[in-house]
């Protein structure tokens, strides 16, 4: 089990480890400033090539039991500062609907960046399903498909069984917000939308249950 962490405001990058790198293909679309913050803890490379079957992606069908996003409903509550996840709107994996991350409504949720392509992040995915079939009635799970193809992303869901709800982040934008290294990174967000602690790299069963009692406890 890695030491306990507690979450620093300002998202400033550490050296934990274990990270999947992200592919040479991707580049974050940052802003300007957003950049400057970056440029320090990741390099980009090309853009993902586009090709003939992109246009197949949106056909590919989600799995029935993949839980959507209305359990995520806003209730209009947010945090003011850094304490909190980024203004941002990310459409559902299921369905047409889009979520805004700063307000995931009034209950604990354990969110968790991930992407196909990353190795970590299959491994743990067992450990995050088990995780949701014994909390999931007392802390909303939400995937961020990170920076992945829609194909690819429903075969790895639908080859581990993994049934909460998922947002797709195309662009990497939570993951440059967050000034993270790679994937996977695993935050654990209180039910006034603070983020009281987080994970980087790949979570352990002994890490993860810390993250969830964390959140059940918070009143």
């Amino acid at each position: 089990m890695q030491p306990h962490q507690p979450i620093r405001t300002g998202w400033t990058a550490t050296s934990e480890t274990r990270y999947s790198a992200l592919p040479r293909w991707s580049r974050i679309r940052r802003s300007a400033a957003a950049v400057l913050v970056a440029a320090t803890v990741s390099s980009c490379g090309t853009d993902k090539p586009t090709s003939a079957g992109d246009a197949d992606e949106a056909r590919v069908a989600v799995p029935a039991d993949v839980a959507g996003c209305e359990s995520f409903a806003a209730d209009g509550a947010t945090v003011e500062g850094t304490a909190g996840l980024p203004a941002l709107r990310l459409p559902c994996l299921v369905g047409n609907q889009e979520m805004a991350l700063e307000d995931l409504g009034g209950r604990p949720v354990l969110v968790n960046l991930w992407a196909s392509w990353c190795g970590p992040c299959r491994e743990e995915m067992p450990v995050l399903q088990a995780a949701y079939e014994s909390y999931g009635d007392r802390v909303g799970f939400l995937g961020v498909n990170t920076q992945d193809s829609r194909s690819a992303a429903i075969s790895l869901l639908t080859d581990v069984g993994v049934t909460y709800a998922h947002v797709v982040d195309e662009d990497g934008a939570l993951l440059a917000e967050l000034a993270a290294r790679g994937l996977p990174v695993t935050l654990a967000v209180a039910a006034d939308g603070r983020v009281v602690d987080r994970q980087l790299g790949p979570v352990s069963s002994a890490r993860l249950e810390e993250l969830l009692s964390q959140l059940t406890a918070a009143p």
